[in-house]
This record gives structure tokens, C-alpha cells and sequence, in this order.
């Protein structure tokens, strides 16, 4: 039930909930069954306070997107912060209700159509033409129109482009990937947002921090190019629902980040048998040009509504915490971006010290240690598991 009494002052993060489940594959036969659920979003019985609608940020100053329509990529993108109301519901008319409190949301290398439909609806309805994979001699699980499987924003406008675009000089930081971030989310009980791509098979990923030191982890990660596809109808576009948990716990607050798919070497394939998972091959590229991510609607349900948003500073070029991705790879550390950096045991004695997108830690022993990482762009603090 909705917590109606109960507002929270809010200033900091924490959080987590495990990456996608798989559902079904494709039969022998070629019967067209669906590895990730479009089912669209359930109601929540606690209170909605972000709505971010792509349809309504004309005013938001995310530079325009410059496509003649849904089907075509921007060439330009913009960085900066925007803000967004946080929400209250009034019990006397049932109805959600701005507040005075607005959110901060950052946003890398973005850009706004706030009047065009996905890429599969604009080629259906606007072109005459047909969506990726909808051709008679495609995969039959990857038709991707509308008559497959009806998706639950097939009629939505607006979207928020991530740029995918390579860095500037060929893998040299910083990487131009877009992302969105929202931080300081208190007491979340469920998010729910949507996605689409301007072609099949093209993923994404959605991160979490739960400031609990370990920085962003995975929370929900569509791959791109599998042979099956867990993204297979991302032209059309996917509604997702993460169920957090902890619209209880006064305590708790989150940071959210999503952001282009760069590929993952980390986790196993869920299309594959429990026995036969292996990881995906496709390495982490974080300065290579990827596959376009188009975010349509963000929501955030909690257990109290916010008195108070936290502040971010204005410009990209100011830190902002956790904004440098780190990860192991081959018995190294990998930066998303050149960083002064300092590896630290567990127990806080300082090993490494320098400046590199590339840590070489073969030499070290199985542990755990601690990194931090900072530059121009942001920092970070994390958990570093060999």
C-alpha cells in the first residue's frame, strides 16, 4: 500500500537486482518464441515520483536530434544535466501531482526527438518499407514487426538518443558512448523504463550502484549480435520493469545509469543450457562505435516521496562519482577512460599508483583490492575481485 505519511530528506546512494532472465528459444521447427519479455509494465501500489518522458523534454536543453525521422541516427549530441519533477499522489483526486522538488539527471553525449516513433514504426507507417529481420529469409525468431509480437511502445513518440560514436582518435579516451544517469533515487521500490534501437539484435545496458563500494553493477544487460537474440525486437522497441525492493528500508538509495552496449566478456549466455553457459565473446570496446540506444520513458516507484534532490554540478567536465567504468579482463584492470589511478589491498595498503587506461595485474595475487581511479571526466571507487 502507499506510504502516505511518510517523506524523506534525501542526500546520498545504495542498491541491487540480477541481470535478465531468459524465457524461451527458438524450436527446431521454427516456431518464433521470444528470449526476453515485452509484456509491458504492472502496476505499483507505492508512489510513482520520476516520470521522464522523452515526449515532454522539448524544453529539457538536450540538443535536438537532427534525423529526418525515427529511422535515421542523429549527428549531433549534446552533455549537460536537466531536471525533472518528482511526483506525489493526492489521495482527495487520485491523481499524481508535481511537487517543488526537481531531480537532476545527467546525460553524456545525447540528444532529443521528442516527436518521432521508434525505427520500426516510422518504416511501417511513414516509409512503406520493413523493419530489420521482418525479410522472408531472416532467422524465423527474429521477424521484427509488428505482427510477431506486439510491443508495449509501438505508439509511443519521443526518444532520447545515446551517441555511439567512436572516440576521436582511434581507441583513445574519453569514449563518446552516451549514457543517462539518476542518482540518490531513495527507498525504490520498482523502475520501469523503455528502449529501442534502429535495427534487430541491438542491445543495452542498465547499470546500478548501490554505494555499497563495489560502484555500478550490471542490473539489466541486453546483448548485442547474439545469433539468438536476446534483443531481437529492439527496433520496435522493449518496456522493462526492475523490481528493487526497498521501498521499506529509509536507509537505502540508489544511483542508475544507462548506456550503450559495448559488448561484454563477463557474464555467461542465458540463451545457452544451464551446463553450457559460457561468457560472451564479444570484448568490452568502450572507444569503438557500437549500435544505437534510444531511451523512451523512465519511471521510479518508492516507498516516500523525496523533500529534498540532490545537486550535481552543472557541466560534464566537473567529477562526477562513478563515472569512469571499471572492469578485469585477461588478468588486467581496464578503464573506460585514461585515469590517474591507485590499487590499494582490502585492507588499505596502497600497491599501484599511475596514470592508464590498462592496469596489469598478472603478478598479483587471487584477492581482493580496491581501486581508485579519477580524471577530468569523473572518478570512481571499487571492488576489485582477481
Amino acid at each position: 500500500m502507499k506510504k502516505i505519511t511518510f517523506l524523506l530528506t534525501i542526500i546520498s546512494l545504495v542498491i541491487f537486482n540480477g541481470l535478465i532472465t531468459a524465457q524461451e528459444a527458438c524450436t527446431s521447427d521454427g516456431t518464433k518464441v521470444y528470449y526476453t519479455t515485452n509484456a509491458g509494465w504492472s502496476n505499483s501500489e507505492w508512489y510513482q515520483i520520476i516520470n521522464i518522458d522523452a515526449e515532454n523534454l522539448g524544453n529539457s536543453g538536450i540538443i535536438k536530434h537532427d534525423g529526418t525521422d525515427g529511422a535515421k541516427t542523429s549527428t549531433v549530441w549534446n552533455s549537460g544535466v536537466f531536471s525533472t519533477p518528482v511526483y506525489t499522489y493526492n489521495e482527495g483526486t487520485s491523481q499524481y501531482e508535481t511537487t517543488n522538488v526537481m531531480w537532476p539527471v545527467k546525460y553524456y553525449m545525447c540528444c532529443l526527438n521528442d516527436t518521432a516513433h521508434n525505427s520500426a514504426w516510422t518504416k511501417v507507417n511513414l516509409l512503406g518499407s520493413n523493419p530489420s529481420g521482418a525479410g522472408v529469409n531472416d532467422a524465423p525468431c527474429y521477424y521484427n514487426n509488428n505482427s510477431v509480437k506486439q510491443s508495449p511502445i509501438w505508439n509511443k513518440k519521443g526518444f532520447i538518443e545515446l551517441s555511439r560514436q567512436a572516440s576521436e582518435v582511434a581507441n583513445t579516451p574519453p569514449s563518446r558512448h552516451g549514457y543517462i544517469e539518476l542518482v540518490d533515487l531513495p527507498m525504490v521500490e520498482r523502475i520501469q523504463w523503455s528502449y529501442s534501437s534502429t535495427g534487430w539484435k541491438r542491445g543495452v545496458k542498465l547499470d546500478i550502484d548501490y554505494h555499497d563500494g563495489n560502484g555500478y553493477q550490471p542490473l539489466r544487460w541486453e546483448p548485442s549480435d547474439i545469433a539468438t537474440s536476446l534483443a531481437g525486437l529492439s527496433e520496435q522497441g522493449y518496456a522493462f520493469e526492475e523490481i528493487i525492493g526497498k521501498q521499506e528500508d529509509p536507509n537505502s538509495k540508489i544511483s542508475l545509469r544507462w548506456r550503450i552496449w559495448d559488448g561484454d566478456s563477463i557474464h555467461g549466455n542465458l540463451t545457452k543450457a544451464e551446463d553450457v553457459r559460457t561468457p560472451y565473446t564479444t570484448t568490452m570496446t568502450p572507444y569503438a562505435q557500437k549500435q544505437v540506444v534510444r531511451i523512451h520513458q523512465i519511471k521510479v516507484f518508492a516507498g516516500a516521496v523525496p523533500t529534498q534532490a540532490p545537486t550535481l554540478p552543472d557541466g560534464i567536465q566537473l567529477p562526477l562519482t562513478n563515472s569512469i567504468i571499471a572492469y578485469v579482463s585477461a588478468r588486467s584492470i581496464l578503464l573506460s577512460e585514461q585515469a590517474n589511478f591507485e590499487l590499494y589491498t582490502y585492507d588499505g595498503k596502497k600497491l599501484l599508483i599511475g596514470c592508464s587506461n590498462k592496469i596489469d595485474v598478472s603478478q598479483m595475487p587471487k584477492g581482493i583490492y580496491i581501486l581508485k581511479a579519477s580524471n577530468e571526466y569523473g572518478r570512481t571507487q571499487k571492488k576489485i575481485i582477481l
